[in-house]
């Protein structure tokens, strides 16, 4: 701090740099507008997955799954156990997060007949909800753990 004739004029420099520091330990997604803030929900490790266009058959009704393409940048970021989880009947139980901050409890399964990772058991509610539109709406899809849980943030982009 500096003093100029009984006027006290703070550090600018020290303001910058703790402001830096803040806006590095706060990751966070800007999702229509709206700010969602991975760190308020005590995640951790945030990864970008990748982006993806919604294809007819991700919202069909009757369908009630979404691929995730590029899944070995997926299949990286997980542990042992749960790619065994994946690989499984059950499949693993994830959290998944829409562009307003609804929150669905979904299941993470690899379909070995087309060496694919799905989301499903749940994933048309969170098409409902969403309104999505195929070759219209555009995700970018960040994981995420809060705990150790694996869990998912859907940036959804309306393409005009």
């Amino acid at each position: 701090m500096a003093r100029l004739t009984g006027v006290v004029i703070p550090d600018l420099n020290v303001k910058v740099e703790e402001e830096t520091k803040r806006r590095k330990q706060r990751k966070s997604l800007r999702i229509f507008g709206q700010e969602i803030t991975i760190h308020d929900m005590e995640g951790k490790n945030p990864h970008f997955v990748t982006r993806k266009i919604f294809e007819q058959s991700d919202i069909a009704i009757d369908q009630n799954r979404f691929f995730i393409p590029k899944s070995e940048v997926l299949w990286g970021l997980l542990s042992d156990r749960e790619k065994t989880l994946v690989e499984g009947r059950r499949g693993l139980e994830v959290m998944v997060m829409d562009s307003r901050g609804g929150k669905y409890s979904l299941k993470l399964k690899k379909w070995r007949s087309l060496n694919q990772i799905v989301l499903n058991g749940g994933w048309r509610k969170l098409v409902e909800d969403n309104g999505l539109k195929a070759e219209v709406d555009c995700a970018d899809i960040w994981s995420f753990r809060v705990n150790s849980m694996l869990c998912f943030a859907f940036n959804v982009k309306r393409q005009l």
